[in-house]
């Protein structure tokens, strides 16, 4: 059937190239995009057909080269995109162009692919005809062929992602049997192409059919093309490689000519191109019997790979380790000039990997690596072809006349091993390696071999000229490394090498050389991974989440607070995701870039190298991931309180990195992007705006079964085991415990002597205590981070370390005393820059309000004090509540009291301070509130004057306390919730509050805090003067006289702070009338002195004499009478203080001294009553006549008419609200006025 074809005849239209393509596929005109649109035809089944003559060769007449050169026909698919707008020159070969209309200045052009149009031969302008074709026919099989060689090598070498986005590049094809098909061109990479050409096609397509469309389900078969190969090469087919039966027959230097032909046939075979791992990274991928095979020079490929053309037969082949020149920091090439060459290819034996990941890596043992400056990498291109033959030895008989075929190769006599200069060789010549005279020399080639002479050592194996001695840091043998060069020099360019075991060649130590910067920088990127695993607990899904998305090629954002172990658990990633999914890991600092004499030209190209680096590395079906450490370091956000150009910096860097992540971690790249910061507050808004990362995941504080797990997990590193004690075996060591490497005891050879200088590190560690309770541990440390338990864990081996000095035991036993210690003064991070209110009062010190106070004892205090009952409540629990009533009827009272007894962290905000007059700062100050409570939790998070900071909505002009609330709102009960935070408001005006507060869910409960009555006013009198010295009759609350209940019922309408003023008011009359006549007295008056020291002989106060030390004659003159009264009295009683403490402690000391019952409580008495009546008289009674003058010069500070409008207000707020609440808008009548309420 063929084709469907839209309405209308060809349209004309001109080429213009587009390199930015990279497909077959063509964007059309505007007019003709139209009508595809309005035919509703879908892009994946349009085929365009493109009708061209090839242009006339220069000098010839158009006339004639247009009717000679025949019409040809191009087939492509449709991206679905228009072209862009193209106007037409103004001036043509006919002259100036006179159309008036605008839009006749508009030239249709269709848009092609730079590469494929010159294939093809279309050039820039041509002219061309376009005819649309839908619902084409479709084929199932295609069979294609390469149009060189070196379009062959390119497909093989990227089959695998052709193999994912040929559909995505060609759709539209040939009919090879109606024509001879044009050929199609395949971008394999940003920089590769190759070329192909459809041979057939099955099913056959309709006769008269001149194109087809490929089936989404089609198969493609590539036929290969290989080069030509020579006569010569052909012939000497069985000296291609260097085999086992090769190795063993000992060939003379008469076969050079063979030995050359098969060197030249070893380069033709081809190479294989394979991401490479290092062997100690991917060990899971490896049986455990292949471990003992993993010395010496070796590679492991797929075994399939070893019968391919390239690899069929042999044994040692070249590797190479591809760095392009863009990846590598810039060198100095004055030094790089002398420094000596390392041989970037090397040569050693392959072997079958039976557990490859699949046929594109290739395994390189560690000291191949370490050898090519690849040690602990994983991923780049690895370049591995069948190495030549071995350089040729010298011959046993010099022959008297040389031919020439035999001068063409040199042979080894010998090697040549320079060793590295270091600088502690630099620094003193007798740590040089070898010497120089003959016996130095011996003693280091001796040294040499040992070293690397064992089995399947570097000198066990084959030996490259060029080839690097890795440096060896074992304590017995320690080598700094060298460079091998053979003797005579071999010439450049070549492979020269030797199998060492058979040759065994002289050995020479020569001088010392630098070490040659290409292998000394190798392929680390970034700072280096810890050797060991990070150990992290309580932490499994969090770790598995972020693995799955990392595996899955989204990037991620870690965020958390400082000490929450953000570094530890990408590093933990890092190892993770290296060994089990062979990513290619770049762990940075940003903190490193973060410094003022840091350009950020200079930090675009360090993070360019970086993300250049991880898409290398993710070549060739790979993966890997860039870890940005402490990013919101690099890119803070922008605030306007930064000084100097620190924004425009944070923001030109935050748009780079944007621009690179783009570019480089794009879905199909293998690329991801694993960044850390302290929050996505604290980054720069192009970065979260950017939308880099695809998933924010927050490392919170651990939970209490968390925090257990890391502390016992930090208490038990490097712990020895507590056994119990044992008797010294005469000074010998007791033999080593079979579970462990460290002794079954600490004590060691020579317990005697003091010194430890002959210890060893296994001597040292803690025991720790068996009776330490971590559970207990773990709760007295709410909202500690993980950082936070290891500085505390530190500080408790300190003072074990401190306490076991004055202790005669030899093992220091870490107990429960010691972390008590440690929590004395330790403040965590997370709550260093949080004001938490400390309050003393208790729940005593509050008079009445009991209904209120149970229920807050039931929503604070109950669920942190049974917490694993709580948590096993099916039901929600409160966790706000609203305080409302008069005032001065105790609502910040009991705040305060909930932050002295119930044991939580308490943070007290007053409503205006929240506010602030820029766009946004109100709500920033919100949301740092909740997560300072969320950081301290269980806390407790008091609002004062709520009704200032949350009012209805609708009646701000500016907006600022509508956004608060909508702010307060989405805290109070969002998407996330809150945990072990509590929010307490307090307000006297409850019917100002917006009522989307105080629904359940948000302010759960409302409390009134009522008018007391005269039970709660006695109440609040005993509280408030429990701490005062009142007349006992005072005190009573009988019926009949003048005591509390009098009070309470004279002070009908008072609330507990009028209350508490007349208590303190009263006490100020009793001051002042002990210190009245005093300041009444004059010094001459001696009656007035006598009736004073009369009052002061009934108050109780001793005399005492006044002098200066070392001076009697000023002593005799002073007299009190010199000095003013309540400097006299203020002396008085600092030393009656002082005198009352050095009896109390007198008597306390003799009743510690005297048994226990042997005393008749003769002598104790009138201490008693001295020290009762001593304290008497120092403080002054508050009576009856005091609290009388207070009550007649106090009243109540909430008039009548005030407490009828606010309990009329109550009453409303509780009994008259119902479904249909305010909507907070106000009037809209002609003359209304808003008000701010």
């Amino acid at each position: 059937m063929p084709p469907k074809k839209p309405a209308g005849n060809v349209v004309q239209a001109e080429v213009a190239l587009q390199p930015s393509l990279k497909n077959c596929l063509v964007n059309l005109p505007a007019s003709l995009v139209s009508v595809l649109v309005n035919a509703n035809a879908v892009a994946q089944n349009v085929v365009v057909e493109l009708s061209y003559r090839q242009p006339p060769p220069p000098g010839a007449s158009d006339a004639r080269s247009s009717n000679a050169s025949p019409q040809k026909s191009l087939f492509v698919g449709w991206t679905g995109m228009q072209s862009k707008r193209r106007l037409a020159a103004v001036v043509d070969r006919n002259g100036l162009r006179n159309s008036p209309a605008t839009s006749q200045q508009d030239i249709a052009a269709v848009e092609v692919d730079a590469a494929f149009a010159r294939l093809i031969g279309l050039d820039e302008g041509q002219k061309v005809g376009i005819q649309l074709h839908l619902d084409p026919p479709l084929t199932h099989t295609i069979n294609i062929e390469p149009l060189t060689p070196v379009d062959w090598e390119m497909i093989e070498l990227h089959a695998q992602f052709l193999e994912l986005n040929f559909l995505s590049q060609i759709r539209a094809l040939p009919n090879p049997q109606a024509q001879t098909p044009h050929p199609l061109t395949l971008h394999l990479s940003p920089t590769t192409t190759a070329n192909i050409v459809v041979t057939s096609l099955v099913p056959a397509p309709p006769p008269g059919s001149l194109f087809v469309k490929i089936s989404p389900d089609a198969e493609v078969i590539v036929a290969p093309k290989t080069r030509q190969k020579s006569d010569r090469s052909s012939s000497n087919r069985e000296s291609r490689s260097v085999g086992a039966a090769s190795r063993k027959s000992g060939k003379s230097a008469a076969s050079t000519v063979r030995r050359r032909a098969g060197r030249d046939e070893a380069a033709s075979r081809g190479a294989v191109f394979l991401r490479g791992v290092d062997r100690s990274v991917a060990r899971e991928w490896f049986d455990e019997e292949e471990d003992a095979d993993a010395d010496g020079l070796k590679i492991w490929v797929d075994k399939d790979l070893l019968l391919t053309k390239s690899l069929r037969g042999a044994t040692w082949v070249s590797v190479a380790v591809i760095k392009p020149a863009g990846l590598q920091e810039p060198v100095d090439m004055s030094k790089e000039q002398d420094q000596e060459k390392a041989a970037t290819r090397v040569v050693a034996r392959i072997a079958a990997w039976e557990d490859a990941p699949d046929s594109r890596h290739v395994a390189l043992s560690t000291d191949l690596c370490r050898v090519l400056g690849f040690e602990g990498f994983i991923g780049g291109l690895v370049r591995i072809e069948g190495a030549p033959s071995q350089t040729p030895k010298p011959p046993a008989i010099k022959p008297t006349t040389p031919s020439a075929k035999d001068s063409k190769d040199a042979v080894v006599k010998s090697i040549k091993v320079l060793p590295f200069s270091t600088a502690a060789s630099l620094s003193n010549a007798s740590l040089k390696f070898g010497g120089e005279t003959k016996q130095e020399q011996e003693e280091g080639i001796h040294r040499l071999k040992t070293i690397y002479g064992k089995k399947d050592g570097l000198l066990d194996g084959p030996v490259t000229d060029g080839m690097i001695l890795p440096p060896v840091t074992d304590s017995d043998s320690r080598w700094q490394g060298g460079i091998v060069k053979f003797d005579p020099p071999q010439p450049p360019g070549g492979l020269s090498w030797i199998l060492f075991p058979e040759r065994k060649p002289a050995i020479e130590l020569g001088l010392e050389i630098a070490i040659p910067s290409s292998w000394a920088k190798g392929w680390q990127q970034g700072d280096p991974l810890p050797k060991n695993t990070p150990e992290l607990v309580g932490i499994d899904p969090l770790v598995d989440q972020l693995r799955s998305h990392l595996t899955h090629n989204s990037s991620v954002l870690l965020s958390g607070g400082l000490g929450a172990g953000k570094t530890e658990c990408a590093q933990l990633l890092a190892h993770q995701l290296r060994t089990e999914y062979l990513f290619n890991t770049i762990y940075f600092p940003c903190r490193k870039l973060v410094t003022d004499e840091t350009r950020v030209a200079t930090i675009k190209e360090t993070l360019e190298r970086l993300f250049a680096t991880a898409a290398w590395c993710a070549r060739s079906g790979g993966n890997a991931v860039v870890i940005l450490d402490d990013l919101d370091k690099l890119c803070p956000v922008e605030t306007e309180l930064q000084v100097g150009n620190e924004n425009g910096r944070s923001r030109h860097v935050s748009e780079s990195i944007v621009s690179m992540v783009r570019k480089y971690c794009s879905i199909d790249s293998g690329v991801v992007l694993l960044a850390t910061a302290q929050g996505k507050e604290a980054l720069n808004n192009v970065i979260v705006g950017g939308h880099i990362v695809r998933e924010m995941v927050s490392l919170k504080a651990p939970n209490k079964d968390g925090r257990r797990k890391v502390l016992e997990k930090l208490a038990f590193k490097d712990a020895k085991p507590q056994i119990p004690s044992q008797p010294k075996s005469n000074g010998h060591a007791f033999p080593p415990s079979p579970s462990s490497s460290r002794p079954s005891t600490s004590h060691r050879s020579h317990p005697s002597n003091g010194s430890i200088q002959h210890s060893t590190n296994e001597d040292y560690g803690f025991v720790v205590d068996a009776d330490i309770d971590f559970l207990d541990l773990a709760g007295q440390t709410d909202g500690y981070m993980p950082g936070d338990l290891v500085l505390l864990t530190s500080r408790a081996r300190n003072e074990a370390l401190i306490r076991s000095v004055t202790d005669s035991s030899n093992t220091v036993t870490l107990t429960r005393e010691d972390y008590a210690s440690a929590m004395k003064g330790f403040t965590p991070a997370s709550l260093r820059n949080v004001t938490l209110q400390s309050s003393t009062t208790k729940w005593d010190s509050i008079g009445g309000l009991t209904a209120t106070r149970q229920i807050l004892l039931e929503t604070l205090q109950y669920p942190t004090t049974y917490a694993p009952i709580f948590a096993q409540c099916p039901l929600r629990l409160r966790s706000g509540l609203l305080l409302y009533g008069f005032p001065g009827c105790g609502k910040t009272l009991l705040a305060s009291a909930v932050a002295g007894e119930c044991g939580l962290n308490f943070i007290s905000v007053k409503g205006p301070e929240i506010l602030n007059k820029y766009i946004g700062a109100s709500e920033k100050s919100v949301r740092d509130l909740f997560e300072r409570a969320e950081a301290a939790r269980p806390c407790v998070l008091f609002f004062d004057e709520f009704d200032s900071i949350a009012p209805k909505r609708g009646h701000d002009s500016t907006g600022v306390t509508d956004r608060v609330v909508n702010q307060l709102l989405t805290q109070m009960d969002g998407a996330e919730g809150l945990s072990g935070v509590y929010v307490l408001a307090a307000t006297s005006r409850p019917d100002l509050i917006d009522p989307a507060l105080l629904r359940p869910g948000r302010l759960d409960k409302s409390l009134l805090c009522d008018m007391p009555d005269e039970e709660e006013r006695i109440d609040i009198l005993q509280a408030v003067t429990r701490k005062l010295h009142l007349e006992p009759s005072v005190l009573s609350t009988g019926t009949g006289g003048h005591n509390l209940r009098e009070i309470a019922r004279r002070t009908e309408g008072y609330s507990g702070a009028d209350l508490q003023a007349v208590v303190y008011n009263a006490q100020l009359e009793a001051i002042h009338d002990v210190l009245g006549d005093t300041d009444l007295a004059a010094p001459s008056s001696t009656g007035t002195k006598s009736d004073s020291s009369s009052k002061n002989d009934a108050k109780g106060i001793p005399e005492f004499s006044f002098f200066r030390h070392g001076d009697k004659t000023d002593a005799d003159s002073s007299s009190p009478s010199t000095l003013s009264a309540s400097h006299a009295l203020t002396e008085r009683a600092l030393v009656a203080q002082k005198i009352q403490a050095l009896q109390a402690l007198r008597r306390k000391q003799k009743l510690l001294a005297r048994p226990q019952g042997s005393g008749d409580g003769k002598d104790d008495g009138p201490r008693t009553e001295g020290a009762g009546g001593e304290k008497e008289r120092t403080e002054p009674m508050i009576q009856w006549q005091h609290v009388a003058s207070s009550l007649a010069s106090g009243r109540s500070s909430i008039s009548a008419q005030e407490r009828q409008r606010l309990a009329r207000i109550y009453r409303e707020f509780v009994e008259g609200r119902d479904g249909n609440m305010p909507s907070g808008q106000g009037g809209s009548e002609i003359g209304g006025r808003t008000s701010l309420m």
